[in-house]
């Protein structure tokens, strides 16, 4: 066999190799179901955001809530949870243009379920569809 041919073999082999290489389960976490309800003295949340937060800091899921509902993929495992929502002040606009009154918004979920967060929650391995939180001033 001639120089020329072996190299011609190696080429021919390294991506059968590789494509037999490439197979198998995926890794990294595994995630389950979270889903639930989100209240803010017993008014549904709506507009707001859920962040869901490993207490290592190494893994996070997020969602948009919508009339109060909410539905994420997270790790097992204990979380902290921040709870965020945005409303139009009655009344108060800024003009950042002359002629033109953009409404004034505030976040009105207090700090002890955001910035502050007290709120908790623990993930089982398994699909968790009832983790409500009702908040309250």
């Amino acid at each position: 066999m001639s120089a020329g041919t072996r190299s011609v073999s190696v080429l021919l082999i390294s991506p059968v190799v590789l494509f037999l290489g490439c197979g198998g389960q995926p890794t990294g976490p595994v995630i389950y179901k979270v889903a639930g309800t989100v209240t803010f003295n017993s008014t549904p949340v709506d507009g707001g955001e859920i962040i869901v937060r490993s207490q290592d800091g190494k893994h996070a899921a997020a969602s948009l809530i919508t009339n109060g509902h909410y539905e994420l993929k997270a790790t097992t495992g204990p979380k902290t949870v921040e709870v965020t929502a945005m409303r139009d002040v009655p009344g108060k606009f800024q003009e950042y243009n002359p002629g033109e009154k953009v409404p004034v918004r505030e976040q009105f979920i207090p700090a002890k379920y955001n910035a502050k967060t007290t709120l908790k929650l623990d993930v089982a391995a398994k699909d968790t569809p009832d983790a409500n939180f009702d908040l309250a001033k």
